[in-house]
């Protein structure tokens, strides 16, 4: 293959990934838009998540290590990076609760 067709590819994969998000975003906003209990429902879902987001991060702590400073590492992106790390671990926790919890409903009915 020459360096043509594999640019020719490589825009072409460019285009089709950007069609592929477009998509993911906008066709599940028109079905919530069609149907509004699923939105408000949806919505809900999201709230809850930014609400655990805003305690992990005040939670998080913004330390840089001296081990950081090769990587550029500010005290902002330590606290971004802890936030998320912890709210990964707050919502797998929460995953794993929720599983145990409707084996044990699905058991006791």
């Amino acid at each position: 293959m020459n360096d043509l067709t594999i640019n020719i590819l490589l825009y072409l994969t460019y285009v089709l990934i950007g069609v592929a998000t477009i998509a993911a975003i906008v066709f599940p906003i028109i079905t919530l838009a069609g149907d509004m209990k699923k939105a408000k429902r949806a919505l809900l879902g999201i709230g809850a998540v930014a609400v655990v987001f805003v305690l992990s991060y005040i939670v998080s702590d913004g330390t840089v290590l001296d081990s950081y400073i090769k990587y550029d590492v500010t005290e902002g992106v330590s606290k971004m990076v802890g936030a998320v790390l912890i709210m990964t671990y707050i919502l797998g926790l929460g995953a794993i609760l929720s599983a145990i919890a409707g084996e044990i409903l699905k058991a006791t009915k």
